[in-house]
């Protein structure tokens, strides 16, 4: 099979077999689901590989002497068995993407930091306790997906990732996340629900860019006053926590339109909610609310589909 790359056909080689019979040739070598316990020796025969792709199969280790494809910019190595990565990895100078998602995984190597030409990062199901300082030097990343793991906390160095757009962190056993997070001006899209979060950075509204934000199923009983300075944010889900109130001025989210507060502990909300009027439509169920309140909040948003159940 070819594909079209620009104005040149690269061919595709889904058999290691073929593979062999003209390796000069080989740039995209795709052997998913093919059952291999053992990373085969002959991939690295391949000098002229970009894009290797081994997710789904039974493997349990990388060798070390991966590095030898040097132009390499594509590894999917997702659904294995592999509980370490060889610190040669970072040698992989031209890497792109890196995608190690359901595995075994519980430390990355320090070296990790050398990948420097990185863009998307996925970790996602395994069971990485912590990740090193050195995550902090992939400056051109732009996705980083750390969900389901076992991370406690994370390193003050990802605020470095400023070219970040997509940071998924749901699924660990994060309290808080650190102020740097706030440095991070690129971001539209952060996940942090389905952890064990108290607290929010107090700067957060410093993230002009950022639409959409996941916190439900956490322990946070309040918001910072930024929050309202989040002026592109559209969509807001924080359902399942112990929210006691929202900021006063939360209705100068003028773009917002999806607003999850069901199970909290809301007795009230604020009188600036009239201004979200781009609100499509907000869940209220199972809160505190009085009678009195919901009538208020009826009025003020006229305009928007309340689900009080």
């Amino acid at each position: 099979m070819n594909t079209s790359v620009g104005d040149t056909d690269i061919k595709i080689f889904y058999s290691l077999e073929k593979a062999l019979l003209e390796p000069a040739n080989v740039k995209i070598l795709d052997l998913h689901y093919q059952d291999l316990s053992e990373f085969p020796d002959e991939i690295l025969r391949f000098e002229n590989l970009e894009e290797l792709i081994l997710w789904n199969n039974q493997l349990q280790y990388i060798p070390e002497k991966i590095s030898n494809l040097k132009k390499l910019r594509i590894l999917d190595i997702s659904g294995n068995r592999i509980i370490t990565l060889p610190s040669s990895i970072a040698e992989l100078a031209n890497l792109e993407v890196l995608v190690i998602s359901w595995n075994k995984l519980r430390e990355l190597p320090q070296s990790i930091g050398n990948l420097v030409k990185l863009k998307k990062l996925g970790l996602n199901n395994n069971k990485i306790k912590e990740l090193p300082a050195s995550i902090g030097n992939l400056v051109n990343l732009n996705e980083f997906v750390v969900s389901e793991n076992e991370l406690r906390y994370l390193p003050d160095s990802i605020g470095n990732l400023v070219n970040l757009e997509k940071l998924r962190l749901p699924g660990n056993f994060l309290t808080k996340v650190p102020d740097s997070i706030c440095n991070l001006k690129n971001l539209i899209k952060l996940e942090i629900q389905e952890n064990n979060l108290t607290e929010i950075p107090q700067n957060i509204g410093q993230l002009k860019k950022l639409e959409k934000i996941r916190l439900f199923k956490n322990l946070l009983v309040t918001l910072p006053d930024s929050f309202c300075e989040l002026i592109s944010l559209k969509k807001l889900l924080c359902y399942e926590n112990e929210l006691k109130e929202l900021p006063t001025n939360i209705g100068a989210l003028s773009n917002l339109e999806e607003l999850e507060l069901g199970f909290n502990n809301l007795t009230f909300l604020p009188e600036s909610i009239s201004g979200l009027e781009k609100l499509k439509k907000i869940n209220l169920a199972q809160n505190d609310l009085p009678e009195v309140e919901k009538q208020k909040i009826n009025k003020a948003l006229s305009h928007t589909k309340i689900n009080w159940f």
